[in-house]
């Protein structure tokens, strides 16, 4: 009788990810994993199976020719299983109907509401699902098969990954309405910003990210006063005087909201792109084509 054993899929895509990495923490990042959880995982699959699969340097992680020989096996096993998986999707995708798309929470609020209307409408036999996320559990939703596809900026390059460009909103200010950037006339810029003031988004955002990715607003994010996860304590932060943010506008409070105030950021312009994202290489489910082409054709390029 054949010995029973904890290994599973988590433990090949870890050896995978490292062994193509050549790096633990690029490795873990590419996980969405902490290098300690990615660390242990490695040790009980070579203490499994009894070699060394990895050679360890202060620098960087070679593998050695076990590790060879076990890499090519675990790739296609993890191919196998992922085939099959997304074959059992698509076939019950086709059946029942319903379409799973991981949603920022600003573009599920802001931006589809109306169009999922009009698809419910022209599209009786499509159950559209909505998964709001921040950008990191959504680009792992999209690349884990949770869901057929995604709304999202890019937060990392994954190569799993497909990134379709759809629309854009730009950056700027919101603070209250009594605040004197937002009672002055003039054009505010980026420059008029006090970082000794400023709140903005956590790393784990595709607004952090797109921020960190501008090179003139460097000294203003070096020195801001803080970074927070949520969205609604940042801007409950900014609502008792705290202190002020920037966010895109799809993000921000609408006009409607009694206290506080948006206002375009200029020098320079900055803004979010959202991209359709799905994973490479595997069709959509027709209904998910569908919503997709719909999605693509009714979105304005540019919101605002």
């Amino acid at each position: 009788m054949a010995r029973k054993t904890a290994i599973n899929l988590r433990h090949f895509r870890v050896f995978i990810a490292i062994a193509e990495a050549g790096n633990f923490t690029r490795a873990a990042e590419r996980l969405l994993l902490s290098q300690s959880s990615l660390t242990v995982t490695m040790r009980q699959l070579e203490s499994e199976l009894g070699v060394s699969l990895l050679r360890r340097t202060t620098r960087q992680v070679q593998i050695t020719s076990d590790g060879e020989r076990f890499l090519n096996e675990a790739k296609r096993i993890v191919k196998d299983f992922d085939h099959l998986m997304t074959t059992m999707r698509l076939s019950a995708s086709q059946l029942s109907g319903t379409v799973r798309i991981a949603v920022l929470p600003s573009v599920a609020i802001r931006l589809l509401p109306d169009l999922v209307r009009q698809l419910r409408e022209t599209h009786g036999d499509i159950n559209i699902v909505l998964r709001d996320d921040n950008a990191r559990g959504l680009h792992r939703q999209v690349r884990d098969g949770e869901v057929d596809f995604g709304i999202a900026n890019q937060w990392f390059d994954y190569p799993e990954l497909e990134f379709v460009p759809l629309t854009r909103d730009q950056f700027g200010l919101v603070c209250r309405k009594d605040d004197q950037l937002a009672t002055g006339g003039k054009l505010v810029s980026w420059y008029d910003l006090n970082p000794e003031k400023l709140f903005i988004l956590a790393p784990d955002t595709g607004v952090h990210v797109t921020l960190h990715n501008t090179p003139e607003l460097d000294s203003l994010l070096a020195a801001t006063a803080g970074e927070v996860l949520v969205m609604v304590t940042l801007l409950e932060m900014v609502r008792v005087r705290l202190g002020v943010t920037v966010l895109p506008e799809l993000a921000a409070p609408g006009p409607g909201d009694p206290d506080l105030v948006f206002r375009p950021l200029a020098h320079p312009v900055v803004h979010r792109n959202l991209c359709l994202i799905r994973r490479r290489n595997e069709p959509l489910a027709p209904g998910a084509r569908r919503v997709w082409e719909a999605l693509r054709s009714k979105l304005p390029r540019t919101v605002g």
